[in-house]
């Protein structure tokens, strides 16, 4: 569900104003966007839509199958702040909440959305059957958050000027500022506990996945051990798809270029094609690091990352070096992340600090390799460059 898309319905709303206003807010309107899929689901099953209550996010929807009981009518909803935002939100106020334009030209009744209201916030006391079959009855429960979010919390991404990224089947850099500049290739939140989160959610691990699967045959961990044995610098050029970020094209699939037939062995192309994608992946997220430095005039000392793709210290041998600089892995656990801005509002944990130190640990430090920097640089500063050019070539399909 999350990577379905309404393409033709965001054909028809993304040169509304609103749209266009919101984006200048920090707020990308894309073919995955709820609003889109909203608007498509008043088409195709107007009846139904006609008797609905609430539009919410599946986060919100659990949160209260937690908390009301079976046969009670759910009324006065909340939704957490970064739940809220690809529906519609805008962060450029506080408290943030729904554009209402925007929900005006789309011709959807805000009187459906829930109120927004931060993250960690006490949302009630969980009294359903649900609760008391996963023995959670008589819990607290609080808004949650994201789990693109989360994750960069779960990386210690607190305080203006930490960046992370996190590795799954989305990668999702995520940078702490003050304020908010707007470019293309980035949208925001506001941050659960100061300033704003910058970030961004191009499709990557989930591709590889698949391509690993459906196309090599092979499982993840095989896959990873041909690639390390392939050498660096003979990898084919691999371009993730740019249908949600960086570009927000949605004809821009992934495409791997510069293959040749070879008498070479077929775990030798495999190896090196898996390579390849791991490669390119490190340079997409170098593209960020590059980006968030330019636009925000700063300086990235270090670089934390976790989630699935982070497991490996092979490929993130390859990002340091890619990077050229240090990179921390953080134990994975996203639901820490949802936890932190709980315990401070709670009064469990003074200051997002003292959280950190309880919560968050390091598992893994990885430096750069010089002679893969040396390999890498060139390759990686062509790599956006052309990057752009693929894009325009899709475009004229």
């Amino acid at each position: 569900m999350y990577y379905e898309r309404a393409v033709d319905e965001y054909e028809e709303i993304k040169s509304k104003p609103s749209t266009i206003e919101i984006e200048w807010r920090g707020i990308a309107i894309s073919v995955t966007s709820p609003l889109p899929r909203i608007v498509r689901l008043m088409k195709r099953e107007q009846d139904k839509f006609r008797i609905a209550r609430w539009i919410l996010p599946p986060t919100t929807w659990l949160t209260y199958r937690l908390i009301i009981r079976e046969d009670s009518i759910w009324e006065d909803l909340e939704i957490d702040h970064t739940n809220a935002l690809k529906f519609g939100e805008d962060i450029t106020v506080d408290p943030p909440r729904w554009f209402k334009p925007l929900f005006d030209e789309a011709g959807v009744d805000l009187d459906l959305m829930p109120k927004i209201v931060g993250c960690g916030e006490y949302a009630g006391i969980a009294r359903s059957r649900l609760a008391d079959e996963l023995g959670l009855y008589g819990a607290k429960v609080y808004h949650g958050i994201t789990d693109g979010n989360a994750s960069a919390l779960a990386s210690g991404c607190i305080s203006p000027g930490d960046f992370s990224i996190g590795c799954g089947s989305t990668t999702v850099p995520k940078y702490v500022t003050k304020t908010m500049r707007i470019h293309p290739a980035l949208y925001y939140h506001k941050h659960p506990i100061e300033g704003y989160l910058a970030g961004a959610a191009p499709v990557t691990g989930s591709f590889v996945d698949w391509f690993i699967e459906k196309i090599l045959g092979l499982d993840t961990g095989e896959a990873y051990r041909l690639a390390e044995l392939s050498d660096a610098g003979s990898e084919y050029l691999f371009f993730p798809q740019g249908d949600r970020s960086p570009f927000d094209d949605p004809k821009l699939a992934a495409s791997i270029l510069g293959l040749w037939p070879t008498s070479e062995a077929r775990e030798i192309v495999a190896g090196r094609i898996v390579r390849s994608m791991l490669v390119s992946i490190s340079f997409l997220e170098y593209f960020y690091i590059d980006l968030m430095e330019k636009l925000f005039d700063s300086t990235i000392s270090e670089v934390r990352i976790t989630g699935g793709g982070s497991r490996s210290r092979f490929w993130n041998t390859i990002r340091a070096s890619v990077y050229e600089k240090r990179v921390k892995v953080m134990e994975e656990k996203v639901c820490v992340g949802a936890v932190i801005p709980v315990v401070i509002k709670a009064g469990i944990c003074e200051t997002s600090e003292e959280a950190m130190k309880r919560f968050l640990r390091v598992t893994d430090i990885v430096d750069p390799d010089p002679m893969l920097t040396e390999v890498y640089r060139a390759r990686r500063d062509r790599f956006y460059e052309l990057w752009v050019k693929l894009k325009d070539l899709y475009d004229r399909i």
